[in-house]
Parts: C-alpha cells; structure tokens; sequence
C-alpha cells in the first residue's frame, strides 16, 4: 500500500512552520504580524485549516518571501478561496437560509392560529396576511436566492454541501473531512435535516394544541 500524500493545505502549512522557524519567530510572534490569534497559526501550520490569500501576503511579508514560495506548486486559485469569495458565500446562504426560516415560521403561526382560534372575519385576515407573506418569502427564496447560490457555488465548483463547507472554512476540500459534529452529521445530510425542519413547521401546530 502507497504511502498517503497530504493534502494541499498541509504542504502549505508545513511551508509555513518551516518558514516560521527560520525566522526565528514564535506562532505568537507571528500571530500578532498577521493579526491572527496564535491557535490560528497552529492550525494553518497543522494543516487543520488554511490561510487565506490576504493571510498569506502578510505571512510572506513576515518571512520576507512571496506567496508563490508559500504556496509552492499547488493550485492557489483551487485551493484559496479569497475572503471576498467566502463572504459573498456566507451572505447567499444567510439569505437564503433567513427566507426559508420566514416562509416556515409563518407558515407555523399560520396553522397555530387556525388551530387556537375559532374562524371569523380576523381570524381569516391574518392567516390571509400570514399565508400572502409565506408565498412572498418561497417565491424569492425560489427564484432568486437559491439561483444565486447555485450559480455561485458551480462557478466556484462547490459540488456539494461538504466541499462548500470546506471552502468557507478555507481549507482543502480534498483533504480528510474534519471529525466533528457538523460535518458528520449535519452537513452531508443537510436535505434530510431540511424536510424534518418542513416537518416540524406544518405538524407542531397540531401537536402543541392537541
């Protein structure tokens, strides 16, 4: 059996620690010209995470070399997501994620209501209201958030949840998958989670009154 190759990330944190060393600087000394936290350091030079290109610019400053001698022969256009990338990311998933949670909260209080309360003129309006709202939020959900999502993660080529994840997070999509909660459990199977949620929001109502 071959031996396992790393991954990008950790060739680039390697770099960075032997980089460091020679300088003669601590990961708190270099934390604080870069303006990171010291743990950030260790796990950039563990290859738990990955430095940013903004990151890496300052940390070539610091050992007086370029980014290119950082980065090596890896890809940095694959392999760093830029912070102006993974905040456009993380805006599109708050937008869509805050529409979803508008279209199911009202969709909630639209069957509570129906449930605690006798049908009359009122009663009517405002699950009317409710019910106009929870469409207005699914149609922009529908035909623009999620549009947007998807074009941004297939020009990107985040193919899936687990790789989108992975690049908010700045690290090597094709290293090993972290072994926490959220990539085990929630992650991959977002779209289960997702119909619970749906669920949830259109059977409460009837369990919480019954």
């Amino acid at each position: 059996m071959g031996a396992v190759q790393p991954s990008a990330q950790q060739l680039i944190g390697a770099r960075i620690r032997e980089h460091r060393e020679a300088a003669g600087l601590s990961q708190a000394e270099l934390a604080r010209r870069v303006y990171v936290s010291r743990q950030t350091v260790g796990n950039w030079e563990s290859g738990r995470t990955l430095a940013d290109v903004q990151s890496l610019v300052l940390l070539a400053r610091a050992f007086g070399t370029t980014v290119d001698a950082l980065i090596g022969e890896s890809d940095p256009n694959a392999a760093l997501p830029t912070a102006e990338d993974r905040h456009a990311l993380v805006r599109l998933l708050v937008t869509a994620g805050l529409l979803l949670g508008a279209t199911l909260a009202l969709v909630f209080a639209s069957h509570l209501i129906s449930l605690v309360r006798p049908s009359d003129d009122v009663t009517d309006a405002v699950r009317a209201t409710l019910c106009v709202a929870a469409l207005i939020c699914e149609i922009a959900l529908l035909l623009r958030a999620l549009p947007r999502l998807r074009a941004f993660m297939r020009s990107h080529g985040l193919k899936n949840a687990s790789i989108a994840a992975s690049y908010l997070e700045g690290r090597d999509a094709s290293g090993a998958v972290p072994n926490d909660v959220l990539f085990r459990c929630f992650v991959p199977y977002w779209k289960l989670w997702l119909l619970a949620l749906i669920v949830v929001a259109f059977g409460a109502p009837a369990l919480l009154v019954g």
